[in-house]
């Protein structure tokens, strides 16, 4: 039997996606000057908007109804974070010492990105397929936008 995702299932784990990628941009802009300082604070400006939306359709579904409590359970985020894993994830957390550095790890990043939703997609249906479909579109945005600085 394969898993399901609801679409809060989905919401919630893109919030966490989302928050950091803000980080990740902003902490290499202090380190770029021109446009591709303009970029990481552009990617992180689409990441903060993106967030901010996955928390409104987050807020206005939970508010109708207390029975969501068990997504903050710790075997449902354990089930995400190992699944995220066994999905690349896992790499190696090396230290960035350039911009093209950095570009670099945002292409490797968005790369997975696309590719953990789009499997996440293999086992969802209804609202969470088109909320994975905007996802996916976003990052796919972000990638070809970090692919044309190099």
């Amino acid at each position: 039997m394969k898993p399901s995702f609801s679409n809060l299932e989905v919401i919630k784990f893109a919030l966490g996606m989302e928050e950091s990628g803000i980080e990740f941009y902003e902490e290499h802009a202090k380190n770029a000057k021109g446009e591709v300082k303009e970029l990481f604070l552009r990617l992180a400006d689409d990441e903060r908007k993106h967030a901010s939306y996955f928390q409104e359709l987050f807020d206005n579904a939970t508010s109708n109804s207390d029975s969501f409590g068990y997504m903050f359970d710790e075997s449902v985020t354990g089930f995400f974070n190992e699944y995220a894993k066994s999905e690349g994830f896992n790499r190696e957390q090396k230290q960035i010492n350039s911009v093209k550095e950095a570009i670099a790890e945002g292409i490797a990043t968005e790369s997975i990105t696309i590719a953990y939703y789009e499997d996440i997609l293999k086992y969802s249906k209804d609202k969470t397929v088109e909320t994975l479909k905007v996802l996916i579109a976003e990052e796919e945005e972000h990638l070809e936008k970090l692919k044309k600085t190099i």
